[in-house]
């Protein structure tokens, strides 16, 4: 009679806890690779993983982790011991933008950013914001939107005209301006010294921030010449100048970056070929805007590329720095100051022997804190990913919402805007009504007529604050402030 395993197991007695099945060699061959097998792959062992972990990492990736450990410990120690990053003591309370098409996201983002809660240094500091632009009434149309009422940008937003298509402003234009952010595209450096000259010439601004863009054929030699040539210009102000090549539309903080003085660019061509050769639109405003307001990037003259490679120095600086907790400022600070070049630097000195002695060999205790932090920090990154899915997430469905909303309305009678007008008109209840849905997908509680009660409520009083708000600003306005009066030279006759 045969048995099969699962009968055999339950004839056994109730004590016998183990017992040996017999092992059948067929051949030699069998037998050898088997013993060599179990020599070379060390299962159920105490005490370890379940299998070898000598050759767990290539020699490269090997590298990459010691490389990482070592900047993720050079930027502990500049985290514990750098001071506060130090702002420019001159930027006033006007600041005036030129160069920015409105018609293009570069003139919202360029405002946002010098507007932004998040950026106290500059949010607080400008009570005014003046856009140049070529057309004061396409500007206002293009700029002037909801956003820019719900953040206070309305309360400090004022435009002059230029006097023809890309002029810059004039000495009247610039009288009480204390801070300029200047945009140059299609790298025209031939535009930076010009800058420079009317900047010279107006008394009141004493901090110019330059951002070039669209540079990728400009040359090394080029750059160092206009950066003589700001040297020599400068005297009665403070500037920085950033230089990037073409602009994509990716958002801020998701490629590095790495930043190079000017004087150390020894490549003919700065920005080179691939993905390198463009540059994050919103990251480039982003660091103009915080190079206008640190000290330390007065009189410098910069170049930034992407660093999209995640084993290259640039990269493992700025994650590591995203990692600890510098925030954009400091991060920015950072990349300007010192850079791979600071970082390259210290590693040469050590190699010396002038810098810090090497650490001893951490502990057992201390490597479980580290494990124990790592966790910590993983799980936050994690907890962020996650937030910024649910976000994605809650605008998708805000969308279709709003869309449906719209095709239903229009269908009873005509609607005289455009589906995106309406989806901005009703985002606020999009939002919710996305909100809702969420939750109530994923489980949760939802006592959705309180909620709607309350959410209602809540658009009624955003709703008063912005009416009298709105009202008090055309109560102030004059007729000049709604109309413009346009000079028009009449003749009579003819001329002989």
């Amino acid at each position: 009679m045969k048995l099969g395993l699962a009968a055999f197991l339950t004839l056994l007695p109730v004590g016998v806890t183990s017992f040996h099945l017999p092992t059948y060699s067929t051949s030699s061959t069998t037998s050898s690779r088997s013993s060599s097998s179990s020599s070379s792959t060390q299962l159920y062992q105490f005490g370890t993983l379940g299998f070898d972990t000598a050759n767990l990492y290539s020699r490269s990736e090997e590298e990459q982790i010691k490389s990482r450990n070592e900047i993720m410990s050079y930027l502990s120690k500049l985290a514990s011991s750098s001071p506060p990053v130090v702002l420019r003591q001159h930027l006033g309370n006007t600041v005036v933008i030129s160069g920015f098409n409105p018609e293009e996201p570069a003139s919202q983002e360029i405002l946002a950013f010098l507007n932004n809660e998040f950026s106290p240094h500059l949010s607080n500091t400008f009570s005014k914001i003046v856009a140049h632009v070529d057309d004061v009434k396409m500007g206002k149309k293009r700029l002037i939107s909801r956003s820019a009422r719900y953040t206070g940008l309305l309360d400090k937003l004022d435009f002059s005209q230029s006097e023809s298509s890309g002029a810059l402003p004039t000495l009247a234009q610039l009288e009480g301006v204390s801070s300029w952010v200047a945009h140059v595209d299609g790298g025209a450096l031939s535009k930076v010294e010009e800058i420079m000259a009317v900047a010279e010439q107006a008394e009141s601004v004493k901090n110019v921030a330059i951002l070039v863009s669209g540079a990728q054929n400009v040359k090394g030699e080029e750059l160092k010449q206009v950066e003589d040539m700001m040297k020599s210009k400068a005297t009665t102000f403070q500037y920085t100048l950033v230089v990037v090549p073409e602009w994509n539309d990716e958002p801020e903080a998701i490629t590095a970056f790495g930043i190079v003085n000017v004087t150390d660019v020894v490549d003919e061509t700065p920005f080179g070929e691939g993905a390198a050769a463009s540059f994050s639109r919103e990251e480039s405003l982003r660091i103009i805007t915080e190079a206008l307001a640190i000290d330390t990037a007065a009189g410098k003259c910069v170049v930034a590329t992407a660093a999209p490679d995640a084993k290259s120095v640039e990269s493992m600086l700025v994650q590591g720095m995203r990692e600890i907790g510098f925030d954009r400022l400091q991060e920015v600070e950072h990349m300007i100051t010192r850079g791979v070049k600071g970082y390259n630097d210290m590693l040469s000195t050590e190699k010396e022997g002038q810098a810090w002695e090497k650490a001893p060999e951490p502990t057992d205790e201390e490597k479980a804190f580290a494990a124990a932090s790592k966790e910590e920090k993983m799980t936050l990154l994690r907890q962020q990913k996650q937030d910024v899915e649910k976000e994605n997430e809650l605008k998708s469905l805000a969308r279709e919402w709003a869309k449906r909303e719209f095709l239903r309305k229009s269908l009873k009678r005509r609607i005289p805007i455009s589906e995106e007008e309406f989806i901005e008109i009703v985002w606020d209840r999009a939002m919710f009504e996305a909100d809702l849905k969420y939750r109530t997908m994923s489980g949760l509680a939802v006592n959705e007529s309180e909620e709607r009660a309350k959410f209602k409520e809540e658009q009624k009083a955003r709703k008063a604050a912005a009416y009298k708000k709105e009202q008090d600003r055309w109560n102030s306005m004059t007729t000049e402030d709604v109309e413009p009066t346009e000079q028009t030279t009449v003749t009579f006759g003819g001329g002989m």
